[in-house]
């Protein structure tokens, strides 16, 4: 009797823990209800802030052109594409965890990152970025007002994590070359000023052609692109080409903070490039001499700037080179 005593006992703590499993699974599955986002559109969006710690950056749109406020310096339009992307399709797809352990997350004042999307002065999407999922697939998010931490799809931490000069545009000159018809070389005390010029170039006789074919056949010929001095002297094409080609979609490494252009004197090379308008690029001289960068600035842009030793000197051409 008292086994079949303790028997009944044990099966009604099983039936109860049953029942509170059951009702518990349903309540958690309530209270872990995913927030639906209301739908934005990236071309809403026309000012960005993003806090980290104590630092603030400021993305504004002027006149269809990204700037960093408030120096309005231009902003990479990929890097601030990207981050548009992220603000308009943020989606969270389950809860990572309720209790408040942000710093697990890197969702602590220290490490999180804050966006802040703007149409004029309304707030659009206000989130939290913490670190990325051990899958790399999903990121760890806050909402504006919500001590929960959730699974967001994809991995973007890394499009907000940006300093000011990496956010900064650093396209330094963008032309077409076809537009180009004229090149000055300076260096030092020397200047070569080049015109591009189209020659009649006769093509070679075809070997298999007989001696009585050539004299009766049409001489063929072709128009030639060719750089010319004033005096009339050919310039070496191939090398002329490559400072354009260097030139025509060129990046800087980085800006340098603190100076302006009047701040540069006596430029150790210049090209002047003449087409449906004069472009020009100063080359100065660096001031470490082993492992710096060259000094620049460009008539495209308004800051100077600096170029590696290899794009630099990929484009310092000798003269003696160019003819």
């Amino acid at each position: 009797m008292k086994l079949k005593k303790e028997y009944l006992i044990l099966g009604g703590i099983i039936a109860v823990l049953l029942i509170y499993l059951i009702l518990g699974s349903g309540r958690n599955k309530m209270s872990y209800k995913v927030p639906e986002l209301k739908n934005i559109h990236k071309g809403e969006i026309n000012r960005i802030e993003i806090i980290r710690g104590v630092k603030s950056i400021i993305l504004a749109k002027k006149e269809d052109n990204w700037k960093i406020m408030p120096q309005e310096y231009p902003a990479d339009s990929t890097k601030v594409n990207s981050m548009l992307d992220v603000a308009e399709n943020l989606t969270l797809t389950e809860l990572a965890a309720e209790k408040k352990d942000f710093q697990r997350y890197d969702l602590d004042e220290a490490n999180k990152i804050t966006v802040k999307a703007y149409k004029d002065d309304t707030l659009l999407r206000q989130f939290d970025i913490g670190k990325t999922s051990s899958t790399y697939s999903h990121t760890f998010v806050m909402l504006e007002g919500d001590s929960r931490i959730f699974y967001a799809r994809n991995s973007f931490q890394s499009d907000f994590s940006y300093e000011v000069g990496e956010l900064r545009d650093k396209v330094i000159m963008d032309f077409e070359q076809i537009e180009i018809t004229g090149i000055e070389i300076q260096k030092g005390e020397k200047s070569l000023q080049f015109v591009k010029k189209m020659e009649t170039v006769e093509l070679e006789e075809k070997e298999s052609q007989s001696a009585n074919e050539a004299l009766e056949a049409p001489e063929e010929t072709r128009q030639e692109e060719t750089w010319v001095l004033p005096d009339g002297t050919k310039g070496k094409k191939d090398n002329i080409n490559a400072i354009l080609s260097a030139i025509s979609s060129l990046r800087c490494d980085e800006y340098i903070e603190g100076k302006n252009k009047e701040d540069f004197k006596e430029p150790v090379y210049t090209v002047i490039l003449k087409g449906n308008k004069d472009y020009t690029l100063m080359i100065f001289e660096k001031e470490d001499k082993e492992n710096g960068k060259y000094p620049c600035f460009s008539s495209e842009n308004a800051y100077p700037f600096l170029l590696s030793t290899y794009s630099a000197e990929s484009i310092m051409k000798k003269p003696e080179e160019l003819t």
